[in-house]
């Protein structure tokens, strides 16, 4: 069993009464109900713990008041439904809560008198189904208290991301595998979203491509999505993006056998480069689409090296950064919205690349591809073997 959580600080702050998990409003109170590991704010990155969990897992909270009173306090605790589906609208995510199936914690606790806090509240999860690329969490909030107190909006609530391992084994593809799309897919997009894991066998040589999108303009024109390592005046070891008529290079420089996310999107007149969730690069480009094909790792004669890749997502829309980020060491559904082409690239045998959605863009490679013998775990890809 493995856990790895993401604490944010706590802070608390003068709220307005809340009669349940789902209010807001502040004013100044003398005395509030908080959830202590909570850290409230105005925004979501203070109210949220990333939980990676391998098999069962259990966590805990507890219930504090700000100043003691000379009785005991009866808490309620529940699931705060609306808060999901508040940070779903804000980051674009699709959060589901995980079903009370796998999920179980006392919903009544007590805060004796004279104390400050309630004795731990625990959270038990069990190990819940995956792959099918949902993202599960829970939610939990202070639904009512028995006393003339006021429940913080903020850190009455405190919302658990789970998120389960995603490892596979992965394809080391070289100059003769080339994996390529057949036919033409008409895919029109006027903003879009490329993004994939990459680890480079070396920097040793110019021009080496990573993806090669086959595209047209359909006002007329050629355009393309190209993206390589190096050019005539770039070093080797810096990404290098194509398209729209214009091209820009990373800031990052990259390191040879190790993984990086990388994900390039358009939308507005602005195609964006982010390395590991974070914002890398930009170029201000004026272009329309017209998406045929993407091949992996090769652009005629260029690519000579080994690259591992894994995830390769192609997207009819420009996904958010913190979309981007909150995904990427995780499968998506395959039938999320604007996801267009989804390459796990987990197979572990074989010279095809399977597409996961429905529209079948399966990737042939010209010869089959090495597989790795063992399995990364993209929780954290790059981490030494203990």
């Amino acid at each position: 069993m493995k856990i790895n959580i993401i604490k944010a600080g706590i802070l608390l702050f003068s709220a307005a009464a809340l009669a349940a998990c789902d209010n807001a409003g502040y004013q100044e109170v003398e005395n509030g109900i908080f959830i202590s590991e909570a850290a409230p704010s105005s925004t979501f990155n203070k109210q949220i713990e990333n939980l990676t969990v391998k098999g069962d897992v259990s966590t805990a909270i507890h219930v504090r008041i700000a100043q003691p009173l000379d009785k005991d306090v009866h808490v309620k605790l529940g699931l705060a439904e609306s808060f999901v589906a508040e940070y779903n609208a804000t980051y674009g995510a699709n959060y589901q809560i995980l079903s009370e199936e796998y999920l179980s914690f006392d919903r009544e606790t007590v805060i004796p008198a004279g104390s400050l806090s309630s004795d731990a509240v625990n959270i038990n999860i069990k190990r819940y189904p995956t792959g099918d690329g949902i993202a599960y969490c829970v939610p939990v909030c202070i639904e009512s208290a028995d006393a003339d107190i006021e429940i913080m909006p903020a850190s009455g609530r405190i919302m658990y991301m789970l998120t389960a391992p995603l490892m596979q084994k992965v394809p080391g593809i070289v100059s003769s595998t080339v994996p390529t799309g057949t036919g033409d897919w008409g895919i029109a997009a006027n903003e879009w979203t490329l993004e994939g894991w990459v680890n480079m066998g070396s920097f040793s040589i110019n021009n080496q491509a990573i993806f090669t999108g086959d595209c047209t303009n359909p006002e007329g024109g050629w355009n393309e999505i190209y993206v390589r390592f190096g050019d005539a005046n770039v070093p080797y070891d810096v990404m290098q993006i194509k398209t729209g008529g214009s091209q820009w290079e990373s800031t990052t420089k990259f390191t040879r056998n190790t993984w990086y996310h990388v994900a390039i999107s358009y939308a507005n007149g602005k195609a964006v480069l982010y390395v590991n969730g974070q914002e890398d690069s930009s170029k201000d480009i004026t272009a329309s689409y017209l998406i045929n094909n993407l091949t992996l790792c090769g652009s005629g004669s260029y690519f000579r090296t080994t690259a591992l890749m894994a995830q390769v997502r192609f997207w009819k829309k420009a996904l958010a950064p913190a979309v981007i980020k909150d995904a990427m060491n995780r499968e998506v559904p395959a039938d999320s919205d604007g996801l267009f082409g989804y390459w796990k690239l987990n197979e572990g045998e074989g010279d095809k690349f399977m597409d996961s959605t429905s529209n079948g863009f399966d990737l042939t490679c010209t010869n089959a591809p090495s597989w790795s013998s063992y399995e990364v775990d993209f929780t954290d890809p790059n981490a030494k073997e203990e």
